[in-house]
């Protein structure tokens, strides 16, 4: 059966991945719409970025504009160091096409309709755009179990206070959701950064694959790899968003166990995500089958003659 699928994104590099990864696995995953929000880049660049690469491979699934900043309305970081400031490196895609809002004629309610036809959620950003969403209309997301990218326990996150960047961008729209009925599943740094595809793996599996896409995706990502090998240690780069888009289409590669989580809204510590002592609110992954993941990523954006290269 396939599964269908609404894309919350700030698209980045690793959101470009996990787009065309979720684009091309037609035989599993449907994408049938898509959001855009703030984080790796301005929400209207982010939002261009996700209808270019979804165009590029093959899926025709509209995209919205969504928040452009968070709850708190703290100002918002332009310049990500990994994305550069079109979210993919120079190779980002024109704004040329006047896409719809969010929260205008649909309103931010898109989300709860999805909810409420149980189209999956995969949300790769800031989680903004899901909180606005449930003061609208909260009954539609009650054990909705969408899959965030979110936290960092016993690996260092990159934001200032050593969050993961999209708790830390809004930590009150994390903490409404995890409060609101809402039974997510995340993928925290800890799981996402066991994976690392090299510049080689990319660069072989371009040069089979031969498409507008994967050259596309080749250059926006030399730059990411190089601020992670510098960041992070070792060879390659943490491809965090593909690793969430991959526990959808084969979700016997990842373990999940129950939870009970919580935010730090602000000071020193803002973002954190901490386990706390309770009913669990939800679900964190805590195993990876890291070689067929990194396997699945790269036959899924290259086909299998990368996987035999790489």
């Amino acid at each position: 059966m396939v599964l269908r699928v609404h894309i919350d994104t700030d698209c980045g590099v690793d959101d470009a991945l996990a787009l065309a990864l979720l684009a091309r696995a037609r035989q599993a995953v449907e994408v049938v719409s898509v959001s855009a929000v703030f984080g790796n880049t301005y929400v209207d660049q982010a939002a261009a970025n996700a209808r270019g690469v979804l165009r590029l491979a093959g899926c025709g699934a509209e995209v919205y504009i969504g928040a452009g900043a968070g709850l708190a309305r703290r100002r918002v970081e332009r310049m990500r160091p990994a994305h550069g400031v079109d979210g993919l490196n120079g190779a980002g895609f024109s704004q040329r096409w006047k896409l719809p809002e969010l929260e205008r004629g649909h309103s931010a309610n898109f989300l709860a309709f999805a909810a409420r036809r149980r189209v999956t959620g995969l949300f790769l950003g800031p989680l903004t755009n899901l909180a606005k969403a449930l003061l609208e209309d909260p009954a539609a997301f009650r054990q909705w179990k969408p899959t965030i990218v979110a936290g960092a326990f016993d690996v260092e996150g990159k934001a200032a206070s050593g969050a993961d960047f999209n708790s830390w961008s809004d930590p009150e729209a994390l903490q409404r959701t995890l409060e609101a009925g809402v039974a997510p599943r995340l993928t925290p740094l800890d799981a996402t950064a066991l994976v690392s595809i090299t510049e080689a793996d990319l660069a072989k599996g371009a040069v089979r694959c031969g498409s507008p896409l994967s050259q596309r995706l080749t250059k926006a990502a030399a730059p990411y790899i190089a601020f992670h090998e510098q960041v992070w240690g070792g060879e390659g780069c943490r491809p965090h968003d593909a690793v969430a888009a991959a526990s959808l289409i084969a979700p016997e590669h990842f373990t999940f166990e129950p939870a009970r989580l919580r935010v730090v809204i602000d000071g020193p510590r803002q973002g954190r995500v901490e386990r706390v002592d309770g009913a669990p609110n939800a679900e964190v992954c805590v195993g990876v089958d890291v070689a067929a993941v990194k396997r699945m990523i790269l036959g899924g954006l290259f086909g299998a003659s990368a996987v035999e290269a790489a």
